[in-house]
């Protein structure tokens, strides 16, 4: 087994993100291939053996740090894979399809032990004589979107008994520590500042319900078909336009959220892939990177003319794509509100092709994609062509569930193919005549901020028991002793990573349980302080006005400490 090697900055965020949320299935990605004719159980088996043992990724688990800077690493084990076969427990009032689909869902749910492992599962599910399906399960820290078609071409050849080949040259453990040593472009970073400067980093959609202080990991998809009567059009609209699919179904998406939060300027989040080198195209990895893209949305602009803006920005982005999602977080959106995802709350995908085209010989393969039932932000549209439909479509929404009902997100999923279909149909009309969301969706009001007195620092002796046991855990992991009651832990220097080594130090010397996400609810020594006493919330988390009164009461205290930061500086 290999020692400790660095996450790259994509695996680093997503690693924070497991720890806050832990034993979810939100980064899990799923593929379900039945399989119809004569299969060789055994000779698939070896099969997927053989793809696990040339690539790494496969055989990789993350260990979290636990010394400064508390940076997590992963390692690399020995070759090690499964295929169990499972009969299909079905009574005979339920159709055989639905049933498997049940299982593979349930299947595709499981959380996966980042630092046990394996991050793979394969299991055969037997539907009845020659009619299996096989359930590919990966965890996105070492996977991506074309990893996913790189495991199905190898396992193709492995299960035709093709030669072997050896392993690739480059291994994705190399592009992690090639692009972590590598220093962040002064010249990059500089552009996206300019480029986002005074862009609203928080897209505020009318939800179901009011939004709590944490947002949740728990999510729903709605799956609808865009038919081709409606993609056709659209995809000559783009080629007349000399614009790609993906930019016209995203500057509809960008147009209908525009409409929905009542803004101009909105950032979507797209996918972006790090495969840059010809010698990484056949590596399993997460090479994917998410980057934000402008869409401004001016009531009088046309469709057409939105298009092409929006094909320019994207070019300007690829452009500038060394710059991580992480980075872009920290110098754009510093403040961390655990509400919100930062920086981008809405993302989307499109491919027009079908997830992954499985080919095993003697065989009838057909795959489709298991939805995640776990939300990465408020909402993300996935768009794939649907397997063996022509030019129909398959759009995916998932949401997160602490703000969306079902019936809205369908409703949604409604309003925005008429506006593709209007804007497609009459391309130079202004977006303010395109049918826009209508008036029932619900929205939930905001209330203002209530105005709390700050809380005065006091001396170490007039402390309660844990407000000291806190105070000597952040000295140990921060590096330093002026520390207040309530000073914010990011404001003192604190990392994510750091907050993690604060929760474990936590339970470990006050038998206090709570979770991870709690100290980002709580970042000062007194909130937490007081939250431990109460002890651990069963409930969802508090909403606003409570939420808003705490933040103002940060904020205020993170402008006293910026005001002392800048009278020290000016005195040096």
């Amino acid at each position: 087994m290999a020692g400790p090697l660095p996450v790259s900055g994509a695996q680093r965020a997503l690693y924070l993100v497991e720890l806050l949320h832990p034993g979810t299935p939100m980064y899990n990605i799923t593929v379900a291939v039945r399989l119809e004719g004569p299969l060789d159980v055994p000779r698939l088996r070896s099969a997927v053996a053989r793809v696990v043992a040339r690539h790494d990724a496969l055989r990789t688990t993350f260990t979290p740090g636990t010394a400064p800077p508390f940076e997590p690493a992963q390692r690399i084990g020995d070759p090690d894979a499964e295929l169990p076969v499972v009969d299909l427990d079905a009574d005979g009032t339920e159709d055989v399809d639905a049933a498997a689909f049940r299982v593979a869902q349930a299947w595709a749910d499981e959380p996966f032990d980042l630092e046990r492992g394996p991050l793979l599962r394969t299991r055969l599910l037997r539907l009845g004589p020659g009619r299996h399906l096989l359930v590919v399960t990966m965890h996105q820290l070492v996977s991506d979107g074309p990893s996913l078609q790189v495991f199905f071409d190898e396992l193709a050849e492995g299960y035709a008994g093709g030669p072997e080949r050896a392993a690739p040259a480059l291994q994705f453990a190399d592009y992690a520590a090639w692009q972590r040593a590598r220093p962040v472009d002064a010249e990059q970073l500089g552009w996206w500042r300019d480029r986002l400067a005074g862009v609203p980093t928080v897209l505020r959609l009318p939800a179901d319900r009011p939004r709590p202080a944490v947002a949740g990991p728990h999510g729903g998809s709605h799956r609808h078909r865009l038919r081709a009567a409606v993609m056709r059009p659209a995809l000559r609209l783009a080629q007349d336009l000399r614009v790609t699919p993906f930019v016209l179904v995203l500057t509809a998406y960008a147009t209908f959220l525009s409409r929905l939060a009542g803004t101009r300027d909105v950032l979507v989040g797209v996918p972006v892939s790090a495969r840059d080198r010809v010698e990484l195209e056949s590596v399993i990895g997460f090479f994917a990177t998410t980057l934000p893209v402008l869409v401004e949305a001016g009531r009088d602009r046309n469709f057409a003319d939105l298009c092409r803006s929006v094909q320019s920005e994207l070019l300007d982005v690829l452009t500038h794509r060394d710059v991580t999602m992480e980075q872009l977080a920290e110098e754009l959106a510093p403040r961390r509100d655990p509400g919100h995802a930062p920086l981008v709350q809405a993302f989307f995908s499109l491919e027009q092709e079908p997830i992954v085209s499985p080919h095993l010989p003697g065989l009838r393969a057909t795959a489709f994609d298991l939805p995640p039932t776990g939300a990465k932000v408020d909402l993300d549209m996935m768009v794939f062509r649907a397997a063996g439909a022509g030019d129909d479509f398959d759009l995916t929404l998932t949401y997160r569930t602490d703000l969306f009902e079902a019936a809205t997100i369908a409703r949604m999923a409604e309003q925005f193919e008429l506006l593709l279909v209007a804007a497609v149909s009459d391309p130079t009309a202004p977006i303010r005549s395109l049918p826009g969301p209508v008036e029932d969706v619900p929205a939930t009001s905001r209330p203002a901020a209530a105005t709390v007195a700050p809380r005065l620092d006091l001396p170490m002796s007039a402390c309660t028991g844990m407000e000291q046991n806190l105070i000597q855990i952040w000295r140990e992991v921060l590096s330093r002793d002026d520390i207040g009651l309530d000073d914010n832990f990011f404001d003192l220097g604190g990392t994510s990573f750091a907050l993690a080594t604060v929760h474990t130090l936590i339970g470990a010397r006050t038998g206090a349980k709570t979770s991870l996400v709690s100290l980002l609810e709580f970042p000062t020594i007194a909130a937490l302080a007081r939250h431990l006493a109460d002890g651990p919330r069963t409930g969802p988390a508090p909403v606003e006005p409570a939420d808003q009164a705490r933040a103002a009461r940060l904020r205020d205290r993170r402008n006293r400490l910026q005001q002392r930061r800048s009278a020290r500086g000016a005195g040096e």
